[in-house]
């Protein structure tokens, strides 16, 4: 979704003076931070999703599945086709150095905080923020323990606002207060489905809290045919569909609109 909404704002000259992310939005603008903002850069990143497939960073072992539901380790699937991934298109060793400033939100189970990374090991920080809680294990970062950030902060407004942001365009791949409309299939559907509960809550309260603040202009995360997390088969699908969404709302007047009683900044 979020190559598509990308493509929509490169079309319009719209690039970043910053990049805050989390979870899966993590290799997303870490991909970005070190590459020209055109729209070469937004089908490029498209690509890449077309061409991944759930084992490269889902390989569902039993072994490791049966460890993990026994209370041996502390996730299901390993962390290698993650890093794999990273490593093939990262472009900068520190987060420090990222051509764009890039800064990463996860949270720390040692400390039990949610963090903003600015610096630091660029693929660690990358692996911890996009590390799903009981799915893929925690990463030692520093003195720090670090899962995905989307458990508490998917759609990390806040630290825009605070880092100095006076228009936040927010990729969010899902809509505020989601409905699915059937259940997750399977123990990883599941569980990472239940992060997206969380993440839904969070965008709807965000949304309410800095509408007055900034000027918010969200790009709608349409998904009708309900493809889970976990599934790659429509990647294609949801590009073109988070393309055809980006360039309605960006027609539109970017100012709120007041929809189900309250005031939020969507399309």
């Amino acid at each position: 979704m979020q190559a598509g909404m990308l493509r929509a704002l490169y079309e319009l000259n719209v690039a970043p003076d910053l990049l805050v992310a989390t979870s899966a939005g993590a290799l997303n603008a870490t991909f970005v931070a070190s590459r020209p903002q055109t729209l070469a850069t937004a089908r490029e990143l498209g690509r890449i999703w077309r061409g991944l497939h759930r084992d490269d960073l889902f390989p569902v072992s039993p072994w490791t599945m049966l460890r993990g539901v026994l209370g041996k380790r502390d996730h299901l699937v390993p962390d290698g086709g993650l890093r794999t991934l990273v490593e093939r298109h990262l472009q900068f060793d520190d987060l420090a150095d990222a051509p764009i400033p890039l800064h990463l939100v996860a949270y720390d189970l040692e400390h039990g905080c949610e963090v903003l990374l600015s610096e630091g090991p660029a693929l660690e920080a990358v692996a911890g923020s996009a590390a799903v809680p009981g799915v893929f294990p925690p990463v030692r970062f520093g003195d720090r323990r670090l899962i995905d950030g989307g458990v508490v902060n998917n759609t990390p407004i806040s630290h825009a606002v605070a880092l100095g942001a006076e228009r936040v365009y927010v990729l969010s791949t899902q809509d505020a207060a989601p409905r699915p409309s059937r259940a997750p299939r399977g123990a990883l559907g599941a569980a990472v489905g239940a992060v997206g509960l969380l993440v839904g809550a969070r965008l709807e309260a965000d949304l309410a809290r800095y509408a007055g603040e900034v000027e918010l202009i969200v790009l709608p995360a349409r998904n009708p045919l309900d493809v889970e997390p976990t599934d790659f088969g429509h990647a294609g699908r949801l590009i073109r569909d988070g393309l055809a969404a980006g360039r309605r709302r960006l027609a539109l007047p970017l100012e709120p609109v007041a929809l189900h009683g309250r005031l939020r900044a969507s399309g």
